[in-house]
Protein backbone atom coordinates (compact mmCIF):
# COMPACT_ATOMS: atom_id res chain seq x y z
CA UNK A 1 0.00 0.00 0.00
CA UNK A 2 1.39 3.41 -0.98
CA UNK A 3 1.00 6.06 1.71
CA UNK A 4 -0.63 9.45 1.17
CA UNK A 5 1.70 12.35 1.92
CA UNK A 6 0.73 15.74 3.31
CA UNK A 7 3.58 17.64 4.94
CA UNK A 8 5.99 20.54 4.45
CA UNK A 9 9.63 20.05 3.56
CA UNK A 10 12.43 21.78 5.50
CA UNK A 11 14.05 25.06 4.53
CA UNK A 12 17.21 23.30 3.29
CA UNK A 13 15.22 21.40 0.68
CA UNK A 14 13.46 24.60 -0.39
CA UNK A 15 16.83 26.35 -0.81
CA UNK A 16 18.11 23.38 -2.80
CA UNK A 17 15.12 23.73 -5.13
CA UNK A 18 15.74 27.46 -5.58
CA UNK A 19 19.44 26.94 -6.32
CA UNK A 20 18.66 24.70 -9.28
CA UNK A 21 17.36 27.75 -11.17
CA UNK A 22 19.82 29.71 -13.25
CA UNK A 23 19.79 33.51 -13.40
CA UNK A 24 17.75 33.54 -16.62
CA UNK A 25 14.94 31.79 -14.77
CA UNK A 26 14.71 34.22 -11.85
CA UNK A 27 11.72 36.13 -13.25
CA UNK A 28 9.90 32.88 -13.98
CA UNK A 29 10.63 31.64 -10.49
CA UNK A 30 9.33 34.82 -8.83
CA UNK A 31 6.07 34.63 -10.78
CA UNK A 32 5.78 30.93 -10.08
CA UNK A 33 6.48 31.41 -6.38
CA UNK A 34 3.74 34.02 -6.15
CA UNK A 35 1.31 31.62 -7.80
CA UNK A 36 2.26 28.81 -5.43
CA UNK A 37 2.01 31.06 -2.36
CA UNK A 38 -1.42 32.32 -3.39
CA UNK A 39 -2.57 28.74 -3.96
CA UNK A 40 -1.11 27.71 -0.60
CA UNK A 41 -3.01 30.50 1.16
CA UNK A 42 -6.19 29.24 -0.51
CA UNK A 43 -5.58 25.67 0.66
CA UNK A 44 -4.76 26.72 4.23
CA UNK A 45 -7.76 29.05 4.38
CA UNK A 46 -10.02 26.28 3.12
CA UNK A 47 -8.76 23.86 5.76
CA UNK A 48 -9.01 26.45 8.57
CA UNK A 49 -12.61 27.17 7.68
CA UNK A 50 -13.51 23.53 7.19
CA UNK A 51 -14.07 23.93 3.47
CA UNK A 52 -13.82 20.61 1.67
CA UNK A 53 -14.51 18.73 -1.51
CA UNK A 54 -17.53 16.44 -1.68
CA UNK A 55 -17.30 13.00 -3.22
CA UNK A 56 -20.14 11.37 -5.17
CA UNK A 57 -21.11 9.47 -2.03
CA UNK A 58 -21.58 12.72 -0.13
CA UNK A 59 -18.57 12.17 2.13
CA UNK A 60 -16.37 15.24 2.59
CA UNK A 61 -12.78 14.60 1.59
CA UNK A 62 -9.82 16.34 0.01
CA UNK A 63 -8.65 15.11 -3.40
CA UNK A 64 -5.49 13.02 -3.46
CA UNK A 65 -3.04 13.71 -6.27
CA UNK A 66 -1.61 10.51 -7.72
CA UNK A 67 1.79 11.25 -9.28
CA UNK A 68 2.55 8.50 -11.77
CA UNK A 69 6.11 8.29 -13.11
CA UNK A 70 5.51 6.40 -16.34
CA UNK A 71 7.31 3.12 -17.02
CA UNK A 72 9.94 1.86 -14.55
CA UNK A 73 11.53 -1.42 -13.58
CA UNK A 74 12.31 -3.48 -16.68
CA UNK A 75 10.14 -1.16 -18.77
CA UNK A 76 12.46 1.74 -19.53
CA UNK A 77 10.18 3.33 -22.09
CA UNK A 78 11.72 5.30 -24.96
CA UNK A 79 15.44 6.11 -25.06
CA UNK A 80 16.84 9.59 -25.72
CA UNK A 81 19.54 10.34 -28.28
CA UNK A 82 22.09 10.37 -25.45
CA UNK A 83 20.96 6.98 -24.16
CA UNK A 84 18.85 8.13 -21.19
CA UNK A 85 15.76 6.04 -20.51
CA UNK A 86 12.41 7.77 -20.40
CA UNK A 87 11.61 6.07 -17.07
CA UNK A 88 14.51 7.93 -15.42
CA UNK A 89 13.37 11.34 -16.67
CA UNK A 90 9.78 10.59 -15.66
CA UNK A 91 10.82 9.62 -12.14
CA UNK A 92 12.99 12.70 -11.67
CA UNK A 93 10.14 15.04 -12.64
CA UNK A 94 7.71 13.07 -10.46
CA UNK A 95 9.98 13.34 -7.40
CA UNK A 96 10.35 17.09 -7.94
CA UNK A 97 6.58 17.36 -8.20
CA UNK A 98 6.27 15.42 -4.94
CA UNK A 99 8.68 17.83 -3.24
CA UNK A 100 6.62 20.80 -4.43
CA UNK A 101 3.46 19.05 -3.26
CA UNK A 102 5.04 18.71 0.18
CA UNK A 103 5.83 22.42 0.12
CA UNK A 104 2.29 23.47 -0.82
CA UNK A 105 0.43 21.02 1.43
CA UNK A 106 -1.03 18.94 -1.40
CA UNK A 107 -2.17 15.47 -0.38
CA UNK A 108 -0.52 13.05 -2.77
CA UNK A 109 0.79 9.57 -3.37
CA UNK A 110 3.15 8.11 -5.97
CA UNK A 111 2.82 4.93 -8.02
CA UNK A 112 6.58 4.48 -7.70
CA UNK A 113 9.38 6.32 -5.90
CA UNK A 114 12.33 4.59 -7.55
CA UNK A 115 13.12 2.45 -10.59
CA UNK A 116 12.77 -0.86 -8.74
CA UNK A 117 9.56 -2.85 -9.22
CA UNK A 118 8.94 -6.18 -7.48
CA UNK A 119 7.52 -8.64 -10.00
CA UNK A 120 5.91 -12.01 -9.16
CA UNK A 121 7.72 -15.19 -10.16
CA UNK A 122 4.89 -15.94 -12.57
CA UNK A 123 5.82 -12.91 -14.72
CA UNK A 124 8.58 -14.41 -16.87
CA UNK A 125 8.75 -11.94 -19.77
CA UNK A 126 9.14 -8.17 -20.01
CA UNK A 127 5.65 -7.96 -21.54
CA UNK A 128 4.05 -9.91 -18.68
CA UNK A 129 5.91 -7.84 -16.11
CA UNK A 130 4.78 -4.61 -17.73
CA UNK A 131 1.21 -5.89 -17.75
CA UNK A 132 1.48 -6.82 -14.05
CA UNK A 133 2.84 -3.36 -13.21
CA UNK A 134 0.04 -1.59 -15.06
CA UNK A 135 -2.62 -3.69 -13.33
CA UNK A 136 -1.12 -2.90 -9.92
CA UNK A 137 -1.13 0.80 -10.69
CA UNK A 138 -4.79 0.66 -11.71
CA UNK A 139 -5.64 -1.15 -8.47
CA UNK A 140 -3.71 1.38 -6.39
CA UNK A 141 -5.34 4.37 -8.06
CA UNK A 142 -8.88 2.99 -7.93
CA UNK A 143 -8.53 2.22 -4.21
CA UNK A 144 -7.97 5.92 -3.44
CA UNK A 145 -11.05 7.98 -2.65
CA UNK A 146 -11.24 11.19 -4.69
CA UNK A 147 -8.03 10.51 -6.61
CA UNK A 148 -6.72 12.75 -9.40
CA UNK A 149 -4.08 11.21 -11.66
CA UNK A 150 -1.22 12.98 -13.43
CA UNK A 151 0.93 10.51 -15.38
CA UNK A 152 4.35 11.78 -16.51
CA UNK A 153 5.87 10.61 -19.79
CA UNK A 154 8.21 11.67 -22.60
CA UNK A 155 7.36 11.59 -26.29
CA UNK A 156 9.35 9.99 -29.10
CA UNK A 157 9.11 10.13 -32.87
CA UNK A 158 11.24 8.52 -35.59
CA UNK A 159 12.08 11.95 -37.01
CA UNK A 160 13.90 14.62 -35.00
CA UNK A 161 11.72 17.60 -35.93
CA UNK A 162 8.62 17.17 -33.69
CA UNK A 163 8.86 19.01 -30.38
CA UNK A 164 6.75 20.50 -27.61
CA UNK A 165 4.98 19.21 -24.47
CA UNK A 166 1.38 18.05 -24.72
CA UNK A 167 -1.30 16.86 -22.32
CA UNK A 168 -3.88 14.15 -22.96
CA UNK A 169 -7.03 13.44 -20.99
CA UNK A 170 -9.10 10.38 -20.14
CA UNK A 171 -12.84 10.13 -20.76
CA UNK A 172 -13.59 10.49 -17.04
CA UNK A 173 -15.26 13.70 -15.86
CA UNK A 174 -12.83 16.46 -14.94
CA UNK A 175 -9.98 15.05 -17.02
CA UNK A 176 -10.35 17.51 -19.89
CA UNK A 177 -10.39 20.60 -17.67
CA UNK A 178 -7.27 19.44 -15.80
CA UNK A 179 -5.48 18.71 -19.09
CA UNK A 180 -6.30 22.19 -20.37
CA UNK A 181 -4.89 23.75 -17.20
CA UNK A 182 -1.76 21.62 -17.51
CA UNK A 183 -1.31 22.57 -21.16
CA UNK A 184 -1.83 26.25 -20.40
CA UNK A 185 0.69 26.23 -17.54
CA UNK A 186 3.32 24.46 -19.64
CA UNK A 187 2.81 26.68 -22.68
CA UNK A 188 3.03 29.81 -20.55
CA UNK A 189 5.96 29.03 -18.26
CA UNK A 190 7.95 26.18 -19.79
CA UNK A 191 7.60 26.29 -23.56
CA UNK A 192 6.38 29.70 -24.81
CA UNK A 193 5.22 29.54 -28.38
CA UNK A 194 4.19 25.89 -28.10
CA UNK A 195 1.06 25.43 -30.20
CA UNK A 196 0.08 22.01 -28.92
CA UNK A 197 -3.30 21.73 -27.21
CA UNK A 198 -4.87 19.24 -24.79
CA UNK A 199 -6.24 16.20 -26.62
CA UNK A 200 -8.10 12.96 -25.72
CA UNK A 201 -5.74 10.14 -24.82
CA UNK A 202 -5.55 7.17 -27.20
CA UNK A 203 -8.27 4.63 -26.45
CA UNK A 204 -5.81 1.74 -26.16
CA UNK A 205 -3.80 3.14 -23.21
CA UNK A 206 -4.48 0.52 -20.53
CA UNK A 207 -4.05 2.74 -17.47
CA UNK A 208 -6.43 5.38 -18.76
CA UNK A 209 -9.05 2.87 -19.89
CA UNK A 210 -9.27 1.38 -16.43
CA UNK A 211 -8.92 4.15 -13.84
CA UNK A 212 -12.13 5.71 -12.55
CA UNK A 213 -10.81 9.17 -11.57
CA UNK A 214 -9.92 12.37 -13.46
CA UNK A 215 -6.73 11.46 -15.29
CA UNK A 216 -4.18 13.29 -17.44
CA UNK A 217 -1.15 11.99 -19.30
CA UNK A 218 1.59 14.57 -19.85
CA UNK A 219 4.14 14.11 -22.60
CA UNK A 220 6.73 16.55 -21.26
CA UNK A 221 8.68 16.75 -24.49
CA UNK A 222 10.23 14.79 -27.36
CA UNK A 223 13.40 12.99 -26.33
CA UNK A 224 13.86 12.28 -30.05
CA UNK A 225 14.37 16.02 -30.64
CA UNK A 226 18.00 17.02 -29.94
CA UNK A 227 17.24 20.45 -28.45
CA UNK A 228 14.35 19.27 -26.30
CA UNK A 229 16.24 16.17 -25.16
CA UNK A 230 19.10 18.42 -24.04
CA UNK A 231 16.70 20.59 -22.04
CA UNK A 232 15.07 17.54 -20.45
CA UNK A 233 18.51 16.46 -19.36
CA UNK A 234 18.87 19.49 -17.07
CA UNK A 235 17.62 19.78 -13.51
CA UNK A 236 16.34 23.31 -14.04
CA UNK A 237 14.08 22.35 -16.94
CA UNK A 238 12.71 19.31 -15.15
CA UNK A 239 11.94 21.47 -12.14
CA UNK A 240 10.12 23.99 -14.33
CA UNK A 241 7.94 21.19 -15.69
CA UNK A 242 7.24 19.85 -12.19
CA UNK A 243 6.37 23.35 -10.99
CA UNK A 244 4.02 23.95 -13.93
CA UNK A 245 2.23 20.66 -13.26
CA UNK A 246 1.90 21.47 -9.56
CA UNK A 247 0.50 24.92 -10.25
CA UNK A 248 -1.97 23.50 -12.78
CA UNK A 249 -3.17 21.01 -10.17
CA UNK A 250 -3.61 23.78 -7.60
CA UNK A 251 -5.65 25.72 -10.15
CA UNK A 252 -7.73 22.59 -10.70
CA UNK A 253 -8.43 22.38 -6.96
CA UNK A 254 -9.44 26.02 -6.94
CA UNK A 255 -11.84 25.67 -9.87
CA UNK A 256 -13.39 22.52 -8.34
CA UNK A 257 -14.02 24.06 -4.91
Amino acid sequence: MHSVHSRAIGYKEVIAVIKTFKLINVIFFILLLLTVLISLIFVLFARKNNFSFISASGKAEMPVLVIDAGHGGEDGGAVSLSGVYESEINLDIALRMAALSDLTGIEYTMTRENNNIAYPDSAKTVASRKKYDQKKRVEQINEINNAVLISIHQNFYPHKAPHGPQSFYAANAGSDSLAELVQGAINLSVCPGNRRIAMPVAKDVYLFKNVSCPAVLVECGFISNPEEAELLGTEAYRLKIAAALTCAYLQYLDTND
